[in-house]
């Protein structure tokens, strides 16, 4: 526990190369009829799905899933998966910015650590599972609440869009199935797997869209 969370160059260039291809992907679906009903492309599209939809990816894999691993002893990287990243901005553009393939990468845990004088292994009890899977959609909960605050100072409808997805990323996370992380928070907590669930609807529902 409390190991120090690092950061790879490696990781860096696979992160950067998923946000852009998400983000970009994303553009065309939040903006479509702009983009390919009146043939119009605004910088400003890059930063809507920037705010609302990269800084969920980002936050989720990162902030969640990475910090948690890492702090239970375990290595823990995101890389790009080169097919995904195609096919998130493939089939943005050819289905018109009707469907998007959001899933360009993820975040890769191990508990087998290289170290300098050869391999550390870490135990992960089913808990400890547990939490690592459901540290995304609280950090997806997190940032929803906050959009939401900021957006009763500053009422930029892409702020409530912004919230909207991060709960309903938390929500879909917690689907009860292998790979989704709900199976992992589930066979740990039942409480905390329905309390996610329960938190994010309350949000979407909440939200004035």
């Amino acid at each position: 526990m409390g190991e120090r969370i690092t950061f790879s160059a490696v990781e860096m260039k696979h992160l950067g190369l998923a946000t852009v291809a998400i983000v970009f992907a994303f553009s065309l679906v939040l903006h479509s009829d702009e983009v390919f009903g009146q043939g119009v492309y605004s910088p400003m599209f890059l930063v809507d799905s920037l705010v609302i939809v990269g800084s969920a990816f980002v936050l989720h894999e990162e902030l969640g899933h990475k910090v948690a691993a890492q702090r239970y002893g375990c290595w823990a990287e995101f890389r790009a998966w080169p097919t995904g990243v195609l096919l998130t901005v493939a089939m943005a553009v050819l289905s018109y910015g009707s469907f998007v393939f959001a899933a360009p990468g993820a975040v890769m845990i191990s508990n087998i650590k290289r170290e300098r004088l050869g391999f550390s292994m870490t135990y992960l009890s089913e808990r400890d599972i547990g939490k690592v899977g459901v540290a995304g959609s609280v950090v997806n909960l997190v940032m929803a609440l906050i959009f939401l605050g900021i957006y009763i100072v500053f009422p930029w409808t892409t702020l409530l869009m912004a919230a909207s997805v991060n709960a309903w990323l938390a929500v879909f996370n917690m689907l009860p199935f292998d790979p989704l992380d709900g199976a992992k928070v589930m066979r740990w907590n039942r409480a905390v797997w329905f309390a996610v669930i329960a938190i994010g609807f309350a949000i979407m529902y909440a939200v004035p869209m």
